[in-house]
């Protein structure tokens, strides 16, 4: 697709797999998450910074939300369009790239077929954002009961053909024999200008030839228009070889295709990954172990999925309880009704010293911010009701929370520190 300005947008197609890759790894809520996005832009689109410009602003817009908001009442391309033009409007934006960008939205969320090839603006029904909505690539399409583009009055320019015409005067190779019909097409006369009474006339199946070329090579010339870069019109094999149907004979226009076209997406995507295989991808291996100690827990504290890991070796924790999140909010939403599930006071001390967490302190609640990896999130200490050590806290990066049960509070706290219990 191209930007009013005339700048082809993702022409290699790069920044709708990053949106793939990301869904593929954290799910759809990761659409709507501005860290995930702002790091994958960093990532994979440094060379695009306008995508990466249109896709952290569809994110802190929250396009998924609107458009699972608008599918119902103005179904799937209804709401593409207006969550476009909402998304202009709202960051003084082009109206084309919105267009696009909420387009890779609604593909990357499963709205829209993920076959086909990028987008592009069909030139002659006007700009994309008008009333005629989108075809399955996203092109243009002219408004219901509109005619397609027209020539002047009196027909195709030239007498026939665009440019004046067959080249020669209607037939190859320099027109009709004698002269031709200069112009390209037929003169009023039923004969041809410049002889005399007694000259040559071309006959009816001379002149049809010559009409019937003339019409191919209109036909040709508005399907080339039809068909701009980076879209060309498919080619369609010339049965002009002897003993290829009709006994030898060339197949006629408009015969059937022999062979079929194939599906028009014969790699489909995969599909993409539960939340509970997204969760997995964030737990260490260590954690994990070769026995794969982690098992589905279902869903609590308004998480998408939790796994429960037991039975750890060599590690502080002997049980580590992970939560995935679909947003930030809810992550802190889920953060909150642990700690009041687990009878954690209302009223709690800080949990640093000189902002460092040196010590494991009982029923203490706080923030924190680690650098490598680079992350923040909320964290808590308290014993538990089976006098064990706990360190609940939360990833705002991945949006997952673990819940760390061990026995000695200072090796716990030691192993929590590093954040070795979430991978970077």
């Amino acid at each position: 697709m191209t930007e009013g300005n005339g700048h082809v947008i993702d022409p290699a197609g790069e920044a709708r797999q990053a949106l793939q890759t990301v869904v593929a790894a954290h799910g759809t809520q990761a659409l709507s998450n501005p860290v995930i996005m702002d790091e994958i832009c960093r990532d994979r689109l440094g060379a695009l910074p306008g995508e990466a410009i249109l896709i952290g602003s569809a994110t802190r817009s929250d396009v998924p939300a609107r458009l699972r908001e608008r599918i119902g009442r103005e179904g799937t391309y209804g709401a593409i369009q207006s969550v476009a033009t909402t998304l202009a409007q709202t960051h003084g934006l082009d109206p084309a790239a919105c267009l696009w960008v909420v387009r890779e939205f609604a593909r990357a969320l499963g709205f829209v077929a993920s076959g086909g090839t990028q987008p592009t603006a069909r030139a002659g029904f006007g700009p994309v954002s008008g009333a005629g909505g989108l075809t399955d690539q996203g092109d243009a399409m002219p408004p219901a009961g509109a005619a397609p583009p027209s020539w002047p009055a009196g027909g195709v320019p030239g007498g026939g053909v665009p440019g004046g015409g067959v080249p020669g005067g209607g037939v190859p190779g320099g027109g009709v024999p004698g002269g031709g019909v200069p112009g390209g097409g037929v003169p009023a006369a039923g004969r041809a200008p410049g002889r005399s009474s007694g000259g040559w006339v071309p006959s009816r199946n001379v002149l049809g030839i010559a009409a019937a070329i003339a019409l191919v090579a209109v036909y040709l010339g508005v399907a080339a228009a039809a068909h701009l870069s980076p879209f060309p019109a498919k080619t369609v094999a010339s049965n002009t070889s002897q003993g290829q149907g009709n006994g030898g004979n060339v197949s006629p226009v408009g015969s059937p295709d022999p062979a079929p076209d194939p599906a028009p997406d014969p790699d489909p995507d995969p599909t993409p990954p539960s939340a509970f295989d997204t969760l997995l991808n964030m737990i260490p291996s260590s954690v994990q172990g070769s026995t794969n100690d982690c098992s589905n827990d279902g869903t609590a504290f308004g998480a998408t999925a939790v796994a429960e890991c037991t039975g750890l070796q060599g590690l502080a924790a002997t049980n580590i309880i992970y939560y995935l999140f679909s947003d930030t909010s809810a992550l802190s939403n889920g953060f909150s009704a642990f700690l009041t599930k687990s009878n954690f006071p209302a009223s709690a001390q800080s949990c640093t010293t000189n902002n460092k967490f040196s010590d494991f302190i009982t029923n203490c609640r706080d923030t924190y911010t680690s650098t490598s990896p680079a992350t923040n999130g909320s964290v808590a200490e308290y014993i538990d009701k089976d006098n064990d050590p706990v360190i609940v806290s939360t990833d705002s990066r991945q949006l997952v929370m673990a819940v760390l049960i061990g026995t000695n509070d200072d090796d716990l706290l030691a192993y929590w520190q590093p954040l070795q219990w979430i991978n970077s």
